[in-house]
Formats: C-alpha cells, sequence, structure tokens
C-alpha cells in the first residue's frame, strides 16, 4: 500500500484514538477511584458515606457541565470547550490530590466532575462535524471498543496504585491524563462548522429548540434507555462478586474485565452485521437479546459467578453493538445545534445510568433477581418505543440505506 493511501487512514486511527480518550475521562474519573474510597474513608475517620458524596457529587457537577458544554461549543466552538474542561479537570484532580479534608475532596471531586463533562460531550459533537453516514458508524464503533478499555483497565489501575502508593497518587495520575490531553488537543482544529452567534442565555433556550424535533427526541428517550442495564451492572458488580460470591479483588477484576472484554467484541461486529441484517433489525434483535439476558439472571445468575458472568455477557454484548448505532441514528436527527444534541443525549444517558445504579444499589433481598427484573423491565420499555418511532425514522431517511457497500470495521 502506497503513502498516500496509508496517511488518511493513520490520520482517522488517531483522530478515533483521540477521541476515546476524551470519552474515558468520566470512567478514569469514576472506576479508578472506587478502590481508594474505604481507604480515604479510614484515614480521616470519616463515614464511607460521606466519602461516597464525592462520587454521587462528581456526577452532579458533570451533568450540569454537559448541559452547558454543547451550547457553549455551538457559539464559541469545539476547542475552546474543550480545552477549558481539560484545565479544570486537570487542576481539580491535582486538588484533589493535596486535599486536606472530605470537605475539601468533595469540592474539588464536583469541579473535577465540571471539568469532565466537556471533553465528554466535545465527544460526540466532533465525530458529528467530521463524519457522515456509514464512515461515522464506523468510527462510532472503533470509538467504542476504545472505550471499553477505561472501565476495564481503571479498576485494576487504582488497586495497583493503592497498592504501591497512597490513594493521592490516583489523582496525580488522573491529572497526568488531562495535562496529555492537553498537548494533544492544542493539535486538534476546529470541527464545527458554523457557530451560532447568540448570547448565552439565549443559547441555552435552544434546547427548547431541540425538544421540538420530535424524530431527535424520541430516537434520544428510546435508544438512551439501552444504557440503564449496563451502567447498573457496574453499581451492582462489587456486591454480587465480592459480596455474595466472597471472590477477591483480583477475580472481581476479572469478571469486571471478562464484560468489558464482551462489550468490545459487540462494538468490533456491530457495523459488519448492520450491514448484513440492516440497523433496525440487529437493533431490535439486541433488545430481544436484553431481555433473554435478563431473564438468564433471573433464573440461572444465583448459581455461580460464572452463571451470572455469561447472561451479564449477553446483554453486554448486545449494548456493545447497538451502542455506535443508536448514537449515529439519534445524531442523524440534527443538522444544527449539534453540540447541544450531543450534550442533551449524554446528559439523558448519565440520568439513565444514575437511576439504574441506585435501583441496583439497593438493599434487596435478592440483588440478583432484583437486577434481572430491571433488565427485563427496561428492555421492554426500550422495545416498545423503538417499534412506534422505527418506521417513522426509515420514512425520514435518517437510517442507513441497507444494500450500500459494507465499511472495513477497525479492529483493535
Amino acid at each position: 500500500m502506497s503513502n498516500l493511501s496509508e496517511k488518511p487512514n493513520q490520520r482517522r486511527w488517531r483522530e478515533m484514538i483521540f477521541l476515546a480518550m476524551l470519552a474515558a475521562c468520566p470512567p478514569l474519573s469514576t472506576d479508578m477511584y472506587l478502590p481508594a474510597i474505604p481507604t480515604i474513608a479510614e484515614s480521616w475517620q470519616v463515614a464511607l458515606s460521606t466519602v461516597n458524596l464525592s462520587l454521587v457529587l462528581w456526577f452532579v457537577g458533570f451533568s450540569i457541565a454537559l448541559l452547558i458544554s454543547g451550547p457553549l461549543s455551538d457559539r464559541h466552538g469545539r476547542k475552546p470547550v474543550l480545552m477549558g474542561g481539560l484545565v479544570l479537570f486537570t487542576l481539580a484532580s491535582l486538588g484533589s490530590a493535596v486535599s486536606l479534608n472530605v470537605t475539601m475532596l468533595i469540592t474539588c471531586r464536583i469541579l473535577q466532575g465540571i471539568g469532565a463533562g466537556g471533553p465528554s460531550a466535545m465527544c460526540l459533537a466532533i465525530c458529528r462535524d467530521r463524519y457522515e453516514g456509514l464512515e461515522r458508524k464506523k468510527v462510532l464503533a472503533t470509538v467504542s471498543v476504545l472505550l471499553t478499555l477505561a472501565p476495564m483497565l481503571s479498576p485494576s489501575i487504582g488497586t495497583l496504585m493503592l497498592s504501591q502508593f497512597q490513594w493521592q497518587a490516583i489523582f496525580i495520575l488522573q491529572a497526568g491524563f488531562g495535562v496529555l490531553l492537553i498537548i494533544l488537543s492544542l493539535f486538534q482544529h476546529e470541527s464545527a462548522a458554523q457557530l451560532i452567534d447568540t448570547p448565552l442565555l439565549k443559547l441555552m433556550g435552544r434546547y427548547g429548540k431541540l425538544t421540538s424535533n420530535r424524530n431527535y427526541i424520541r430516537s434520544t428517550i428510546a435508544l438512551g434507555i439501552l444504557i440503564g442495564p449496563y451502567l447498573g451492572y457496574v453499581a451492582i458488580a462489587p456486591i454480587v462478586y465480592i459480596k455474595l460470591y466472597g471472590l477477591s479483588e483480583g477475580w472481581f477484576s476479572f469478571f469486571f474485565a471478562f464484560n468489558a472484554i464482551l462489550y468490545m467484541i459487540g462494538a468490533m461486529c456491530s457495523t459488519r452485521i448492520s450491514h448484513h441484517v440492516g440497523d433496525h433489525r440487529l437493533l431490535t434483535a439486541c433488545i430481544l437479546g436484553t431481555v433473554v439476558g435478563g431473564i438468564g439472571i433471573i433464573s440461572v445468575g444465583h448459581l455461580s459467578p460464572w452463571a451470572f458472568a455469561l447472561t451479564m455477557g449477553l446483554i453486554t454484548s448486545c449494548f456493545g453493538m447497538t451502542r455506535p448505532i443508536s448514537q449515529h441514528i439519534i445524531l442523524e436527527q440534527v443538522q444544527t445545534d449539534v453540540g447541544a444534541a450531543s450534550s442533551m443525549l449524554v446528559f439523558f444517558q448519565f440520568i439513565v445510568g444514575a437511576i439504574c445504579m441506585t435501583l441496583a444499589g439497593l438493599g434487596w433481598p435478592s440483588p440478583i433477581s432484583a437486577f434481572g427484573i430491571m433488565a427485563v423491565s427496561f428492555a421492554i420499555v426500550v422495545i416498545i418505543l423503538w417499534l412506534a418511532i422505527k418506521k417513522q425514522l426509515l420514512n425520514h431517511e435518517n437510517l442507513e440505506p441497507e444494500n450500500q457497500e459494507p465499511p472495513k470495521i477497525e479492529a483493535c
């Protein structure tokens, strides 16, 4: 292959890795920090629930930042919002590392969440700006594959850091990640094709315009709910593997990574399978697969760690296949206010995820059965909504035709 043909592919790979790193800010900020929560509570002699506020309120700051960063990027461009968020993320990470008490830590964590909101929202916005059609689906699928490495490795990295250093080292590592992203962002060009010259308060009102876009709102609600059982698993995994099955932290990391690998496989197969069966058929099949996985968890998930892991793995792999396609479908519904649309999508998904994490973490008499019922319930809601809107989306010609030439799938 000639150098001329290699350069565009190499450039696209660099961009996809960069986008995946931006999207990795939330899981690196939360999953890496989870093993340190008991240690911090013990070192400061405070209640575990108090230290947990640094996790819960992180999501509050993150959610608020999502809604603000999207419209800001539509007015000032993606790069200024991206750089501002990364600088705040880095400084807040350093502040967390030098915190003298739990109040200072919680404050810095809130600021860190606000900083992480910008990169997360800009990841989808930049992808929407730079890519179209099948190429966007391929990029989203590859970014999903690369992004899987963050939740797969973060708990192990956090545990390793705690075994070698004090808990502050985790936040220093996060700050280093922020510095790396700042350096990489300096070489990025502005991706927004056109900016909206509107005062900020009026710009926030652009969300009202988005709510009048029925296809966007319907697809965001219907397909955004898909993330619920996947994020609910994050909350229940320690309860199942460590508390119920009595496994070590090492085995917990193994099963957590196993689940992430199945997500990666699903994302890698997404565009190829979609070409053969079509977007809408694949989405329908994967939603039904989530129902089957949830029923499996209810039926046999309590028998052994592997029984739970394999039935949950069906849900995870189905979500991995649907995520790039669903994101593509949702973003196809907007032509302007792309930043606001990307922010609202991620915000909605995190709200759904927070609800599922809360439900999964409640003190159920049978946590595994309760989680299985939740997964089945959410999947049934999704398939009802999806079947209701699928025809309108197809009629609007927002889904890719099923007879196009299949894209090459980027594999790790």
